[in-house]
């Protein structure tokens, strides 16, 4: 690893960890303010371990004080519901709950946690979305027809209009939204790369680490973690909180990888509940054909998936 590039990383997250304890520390003067039951249970339990701590070295443990601090936050929990605020207010702010923002996971020798090679690999020029500058402000619907598309009584205009909302509203709600996978298929020159470098872009006003990768470039990954036993930019894929995998269907079918890897990909992810947004200018009988039912189900499966379906004209070659 370049060590440039990893204290970057670290001294970002080490930033991280200074908004989100500003944010802790704000989020308690105002529930003192508001509600000083808190701050008493707060202080009693303060001095108590503080007691227990320094007393440790001089007498025998004191086992009653476990048991005494879980009923000093059972006390504060139930004071912060009855002062009208969430029952984890005043907990811990992490961006990334497996390191605690340090960058670092393991016990005894540490390794680099899966935020921090997702961050490492953003900055050392693997196609990260975070250099591109589509924004949901600048997002031009004008350029799309607005006479009805063949057999609908919508145009291109209105459906980009409702296509580009859900992708904000999804975009908004990162880290968590309802449907973690979003799919956007249809044919090319209709958007939808403009549109995930828009999700990039918002995840990265959000603090959201995200890397923006084609298809191909995801086989490369894959092939070299496999042959090259270097999985350092599989491993950065695969956990990065959100993956933007675009132009899905351009890459080379490799026997015994593309598909076997594309379907491990989206069912990890899935199954950790991490974001995937995707694009492709297949239509979902291609998908099948192309990937077997395995991939197609997890992608069409509504639960877990929104599919926007793109359609109308290639407006590259409309406004040439």
């Amino acid at each position: 690893m370049d060590e440039r590039i990893l204290n970057d990383v670290l001294n970002e997250l080490a930033q991280r960890r200074e908004r989100n304890e500003a944010e802790q520390d704000r989020r308690r003067a105002e529930v003192y303010t508001a509600c000083p039951e808190v701050q008493r249970l707060a202080e009693e339990r303060r001095r108590a371990v503080m007691t227990g701590v320094l007393s440790a070295f001089t007498a025998p443990a004191q086992p009653e004080l476990v048991s005494r601090v879980e009923k000093w936050n059972r006390d504060i929990r139930l004071a912060l519901t009855a002062g009208g605020y969430d029952e984890n207010y005043l907990d811990p702010i992490f961006t990334c709950p497996l390191c605690e923002d340090t960058g670092w996971v393991g016990s005894g020798k540490k390794s680099l946690c899966s935020c921090a090679r997702a961050l490492y690999a953003a900055r050392s020029g693997r196609e990260s979305a975070a250099e591109e500058s589509g924004t949901f402000e600048a997002f031009d619907l004008s350029i799309f027809p607005d006479t009805p598309l063949p057999g609908r009584d919508i145009s291109q205009r209105q459906l980009m209009s409702a296509i580009c909302s859900r992708c904000r509203d999804y975009a908004d709600t990162l880290p968590a939204p309802e449907r973690r996978t979003l799919l956007l298929y249809g044919g090319s020159g209709l958007g939808k790369t403009y549109l995930m470098q828009c999700i990039a872009k918002r995840a990265a006003e959000k603090s959201v680490p995200a890397l923006f990768v084609t298809a191909s470039r995801f086989i490369r990954a894959a092939r070299d973690s496999i042959f090259s036993r270097n999985s350092e930019e599989l491993d950065a894929i695969t956990d990065t909180p959100l993956l933007l995998l675009d132009d899905l269907g351009t890459e080379p079918l490799i026997e015994g990888i593309t598909v076997e890897q594309l379907f491990v990909l989206i069912n990890e992810r899935q199954s950790r509940r991490l974001c995937t947004v995707i694009s492709t200018n297949l239509t979902m009988e291609d998908i099948q054909r192309r990937y077997t039912e395995r991939v197609l189900s997890r992608l069409a499966d509504r639960r877990n998936c929104m599919l926007l379906h793109f359609e109308g004209r290639d407006v590259r070659l409309l406004n040439r």
